[in-house]
């Protein structure tokens, strides 16, 4: 690929969606799937390595200079200003016990602002995506036409009408000891972990997603999901990075009520 312009590099991600859906669609349907548990003590499957190693290999033959961020096998560096983040399977755990909230994660990044990112869960019939400038999308997978929508944020404003989802509520805990006074202020609260709070959060859904412990390629994608349905994902210093270890998803009306929540002493 010569022309690196964000539609071109979205249509990319597209293509690698399909193929990675197909991948781990073939595995999720096995009774017998190969499990092996990494030095962090969390699980990994035959599906994770399958999709990752897939997507490293076309994107090693499109775009040969491009460095490559994966949760399976690490960081890549190459000659390019062109970055790929990937989670081959964003709730791994789950996949493993036949749930289907999970999805593979894209991300790319052209000197060091994401530009485009997609999020396939095609055991939900979900996915959403986003390209920088060019707003965020959900289609449904089921279908034929793909019902292809424009997603935006919810326009609630107070903590109390909020929808506050979390990942791990131990995490989040630990993370926020005070995030217990916060859960119990809000409307309604619901552990909806993983990539899915966030795309909840940018379709309209819920106001708030917290994370209190998360890796890079967690929400590289979700990030730019996030910011181009109107919404926010930053640290609890309000840092819109990645790299954190942790993160805070809202609908941006509220965000700041979040941090100053989170932050209390």
């Amino acid at each position: 690929m010569t022309d690196l312009n964000t539609d071109n590099l979205l249509s990319f991600c597209l293509e690698l969606a399909d193929e990675a859906d197909q991948i781990a669609m073939n595995f999720f349907t096995q009774n017998n799937i190969a499990i092996d548990t990494k030095k962090d003590g969390s699980l990994v499957t035959a599906a994770d390595k399958a999709i990752e190693d897939h997507l490293r290999s076309r994107i090693a033959k499109k775009m040969p200079n491009a460095s490559v961020l994966g949760e399976e096998a690490g960081f890549t560096k190459n000659q390019s200003d062109v970055r790929w983040i990937i989670d081959p399977i964003d709730g791994t755990h789950g996949f493993i016990r036949g749930l289907p909230i999970w999805a593979t994660l894209i991300a790319v990044e052209k000197d060091g602002v994401i530009t485009a990112g997609i999020v396939s869960a095609p055991a939900l019939g979900k996915r959403w995506w986003a390209s920088r400038g060019a707003g965020a999308y959900r289609c449904d997978l089921l279908s034929n036409e793909r019902n292809v929508i424009k997603i935006t944020v919810s326009n609630i404003k107070d903590i109390t009408n909020s929808q506050i989802l979390y990942g791990s509520y131990s995490l989040t805990l630990n993370k926020w000891p005070v995030a217990d006074i916060l859960l119990r202020s809000a409307w309604r609260t619901r552990g909806f972990g993983d990539f899915w709070g966030h795309c909840l959060v940018a379709e309209g859904a819920a106001e708030v997603m917290l994370e209190g412990e998360i890796s890079p390629w967690d929400i590289a994608a979700v990030s730019i999901i996030v910011e181009e349905a109107g919404g926010l994902l930053t640290d609890d210093t309000g840092a819109t990075v990645i790299t954190s270890g942790h993160c805070i998803s809202t609908n941006k009306l509220i965000h700041q009520s979040i941090l100053a929540s989170l932050n209390e002493k």
